[in-house]
């Protein structure tokens, strides 16, 4: 913990991947801070002693190491290209080190309560006294609360959200089903092709995999090249066409390119499995009941384990909805450039965002300009104010024009350079 006066610091809530990036950032700007973290070290779900972390035993990065890595800052050589867990720990761990900002940890300190106070802001934590801050930043994640689907009926076998999968010997000799269509839900299918006794895939749309690799490169090194927003579209627009020729012609169940874009996930070992049959494709789940498993096209299947791949919502318990302008009824607060509560000050948000690529560089800019904004609070006022004007107005249009699939359900999705680019203009103002 640093020595700085109760009051006059800022906290930083979570030391995961979002949480160090912010502190990086508050570090370099010279200005004062604490981390507040639940858990007796850094890495957030990358830690997976954790008992609340979602990374099983064969977790890796979904992004290459390139492309994964915060700026100006890569990751070893000597790593593969797509890193497990324990060396993105190691990683996560190495970061914090070169930053300098492991002295302003708090471990083991769980917080129960955020709430505004005089000028600033009150922080509980279990077991402890209050604390007094200037500001709070609210960098836990987004991969906390599970989205569990509910389905009629009274199953007699085991339903469980992805988030508590950890090995294959949970699958070993049974009959597995995974709702779902993300990268979850491909990684629990491809172990399972190779453990279970038989395995189904439910999904209400189709989807298609990226492969890993072109023409011997990451496939994701790829698509960062700097390029306008219309030839991004394009680009993009082409790309998933591409996807969608490749998959269809495997046989697997494609989306309608017709209508909204998408996302892919990641790896062609699930296209291995589904040609050779280890994957039974499934439609939509109306019913369980017993020890089956009834579909929308009128089929119905004996399970043994259900696994839901479902995704996750925001949710930030420990401080009233009203502070983060999150209406009841809505599925994630409504922030400008996902940072900023439009009536709320000194309170932010970093890492609520859901960037198509990889998320680390966008939580340090996310940083960066936290930063930057409270250091014109103190210096450029005038330039700070020109924020405080902004935040209450209409939000730019984060997604290139891109129509992304289902958006009403996935409002934190974005088109990572589009989005980038308004938080490092934002940078560039407050200078």
């Amino acid at each position: 913990m640093n020595g700085n006066q109760p009051g006059q610091s800022y906290c930083i809530i979570g030391a995961g991947a979002a949480g160090l990036a912010v502190a990086r950032s508050f570090k370099a700007a010279g200005l004062p801070f604490e981390v507040l973290e639940s858990a007796s070290g850094i890495g957030g779900i990358w830690d997976a002693s954790r008992e609340d972390s979602p990374v099983g035993r064969n977790t890796h990065v979904i992004a290459s190491k390139t492309v994964q890595a915060y700026p100006d800052f890569p990751m070893p050589a000597s790593y593969p290209d797509y890193p497990n867990h324990k060396l993105v720990l190691d990683y996560l761990r190495s970061y914090a080190t070169d930053a300098g900002i492991l002295p302003h940890m708090r471990f083991n300190t769980s917080v129960t309560r955020v709430e505004p106070s005089g000028n600033g802001w009150r922080v509980s934590v279990e077991g402890g006294p209050d604390r007094e801050y200037a500001g709070v930043v609210l960098a836990t994640g987004h991969d906390r609360t599970p989205r569990v689907p509910t389905f009629p009926g009274t199953p007699t076998f085991q339903v469980l959200h992805s988030k508590s999968y950890k090995s294959p010997a949970q699958l070993a000799n049974k009959r597995v089903l995974v709702v779902g269509a993300g990268q979850s839900a491909a990684d629990i299918l491809c172990e399972s092709a190779t453990n279970a006794a038989k395995t189904f895939h439910s999904t209400r749309r189709g989807f298609f995999c990226m492969p890993k690799y072109l023409m011997g490169r990451p496939t994701d090194t790829m698509l960062q090249a700097r390029a306008p927003s219309f030839l991004r579209r394009l680009s993009y627009y082409l790309f998933f066409r591409f996807l969608w020729r490749r998959s269809r012609g495997l046989g697997m169940p494609v989306p309608d390119m017709k209508k909204d874009l998408v996302i892919p996930v990641l790896g062609d070992l699930l296209h291995h499995h589904y040609t050779h049959g280890d994957i039974v494709h499934k439609g939509h789940v109306v019913r369980m009941e017993g020890d089956r498993v009834y579909f929308d096209d009128g089929s119905d299947e004996q399970i043994d384990v259900v696994f839901l791949a479902t995704g996750y919502l925001p949710s930030y318990p420990f401080i009233e909805r009203k502070h983060l302008n999150w209406a009841d009824g809505d599925n994630r607060p409504s922030l400008y450039l996902h940072i900023f509560p439009p009536e709320t000050d000194n309170l932010f948000v970093v890492g609520m965002v859901r960037p198509v690529g990889a998320h680390w560089d966008v939580y340090e800019y996310q940083g960066r300009l936290i930063a930057a904004y409270l250091q014109a609070r103190e210096k450029r006022p005038a330039k700070a104010q020109g924020l405080d004007l902004l935040k209450r107005g209409p939000q730019p249009d984060f997604r290139a024009g891109i129509r992304f699939y289902n958006s009403a359900e996935y409002p934190l999705v974005v088109e990572k350079q589009e989005y980038t680019d308004h938080v490092k203009a934002h940078i560039r103002r407050l200078s």
